[in-house]
């Protein structure tokens, strides 16, 4: 089973939409796919968020990161 989350860099600037075997935790770095001339991009989780989605319809985990030094 996995978790679908949203990777945000800023409340306009989404990284994307991703599947992980558990949720990411603050603090922990994530490494996504990056367009194609790039095999990965790292990002640093700063903070995560569960918001109801609407009836019906699953959470949406939203997923605030910087990016990783």
């Amino acid at each position: 089973m996995t978790i679908r989350c949203e990777a945000w860099l800023s409340e306009k600037q989404r990284v994307g939409e991703f599947e992980f075997a558990s949720v990411p935790r603050v603090g922990e770095t994530i490494s996504v796919p990056a367009s194609e001339d790039e095999e990965f991009v790292h990002y640093r989780v700063e903070d995560v968020t569960h918001r109801a989605a609407g009836q019906g319809q699953p959470t949406t985990t939203y997923l605030f990161v910087a990016k990783a030094k």
